[in-house]
């Protein structure tokens, strides 16, 4: 798979804040039961490893052409697509730029100038100039009244690009959140998304896109989701997750959120989890520690300890 092993099991990789991500990563997908063995452990440490180092807005040309013949019928608009940080997410926005649509893409403050420049150089791969006010906005979501804005584009026939993954928590729902489930994670989403389509009528259409062995594979809901009235906001946004939940761990893994899944799940009890232990090496503000995949758990160490475990990891590494 093209891995440098003793680059990926010395002390320096095992304190990088990418390899603590893919522990959490991995962790959660192992609570969830969607890997069953050690073997499968490694694996899906090494595919996290590799898809952190990649760059999820793709420029790749063969990866677009497969999305746009993978694309449905198209669509006039305008829609409300409910989409997630998920594969080379990037490459939705730009599919949609080819086949035509007008695009309102909603973003956080803090990444809202990086994020910008990334959609507006998709548009200059795509036809050769920058785009204009008609061809392509940016609305802040944490700034004034976005959904005004969001319904004032919609009426203008704009397709609107929503991450809902953008706020994801977990705890006891309140006023501007829904309750939904992933596996066996109890989370919460923001209503906005469904609150917009029930204000403006326009149905919600989920699009989640994978990448496995170079080859896409795009996942969409159904036709177009309607939000009638509140009692549908929970439903609404539950479709969307349960897309997600039908990932298998190969592609689930490709979620940029598991690791903040991981943070906000309820300490993991031991005698509620019938899986094997696995503990793993890593470092955190030069403690050396070990981290249990099953439990979620991480002690501190020697250092003589410490490179006992990294010998050892390296040993599983190698042979897997």
């Amino acid at each position: 798979m093209g891995h440098n092993s003793d680059l990926m099991t010395d002390t320096l990789a095992l304190n990088s804040h990418s390899w603590y991500r893919s522990l959490k990563a991995v962790a959660l997908l192992y609570h969830w039961q969607l890997i069953r063995d050690a073997g499968g452990l490694i694996r899906s440490l090494r595919i996290h490893q590799e898809w952190s180092n990649q760059q999820h807005y793709q420029v790749d040309d063969n990866l677009l052409a497969q999305l746009i013949k993978a694309w449905p019928g198209n669509d006039p608009g305008p829609r409300i697509w409910a989409c997630l940080h998920i594969g080379p997410y990037g490459l939705i926005a730009r599919a949609l730029m080819l086949l035509g649509h007008k695009l309102a893409i909603l973003l956080r403050s803090d990444v809202f100038e990086a994020q910008g420049q990334i959609y507006r150089k998709q548009f200059r791969l795509s036809f050769g100039r920058e785009a204009t006010e008609n061809e392509l906005i940016f609305i802040r979501a944490d700034q004034g009244n976005p959904l005004l804005k969001l319904r004032e584009a919609l009426r203008k026939n704009y397709h609107l690009i929503f991450f809902i993954d953008g706020q994801l928590i977990a705890g006891q729902a309140s006023k501007g959140w829904v309750p939904v489930t992933l596996h066996k994670s109890e989370l919460l989403l923001r209503e906005g998304i469904a609150a917009l389509s029930f204000w403006t009528k326009v149905p919600i259409r989920a699009a989640i896109m994978t990448m496995v062995d170079g080859q896409i594979t795009l996942r969409f809901g159904e036709e177009g989701r309607y939000v009638n009235n509140r009692s549908d906001y929970q439903p609404a946004l539950q479709y969307i997750l349960d897309l997600v939940g039908d990932l298998a761990a190969e592609e689930l893994i490709q979620w940029e959120c598991l690791p903040a899944v991981f943070d906000h799940e309820l300490l993991i009890k031991q005698e509620q989890m019938p899986l094997q232990n696995l503990w793993l090496p890593f470092v955190v503000q030069g403690k050396r520690m070990l981290f249990d995949l099953a439990t979620g758990r991480s002690v501190v160490i020697g250092i003589k300890e410490f490179e006992i475990a990294r010998q050892k990891f390296r040993k599983i590494w190698l042979n897997v």
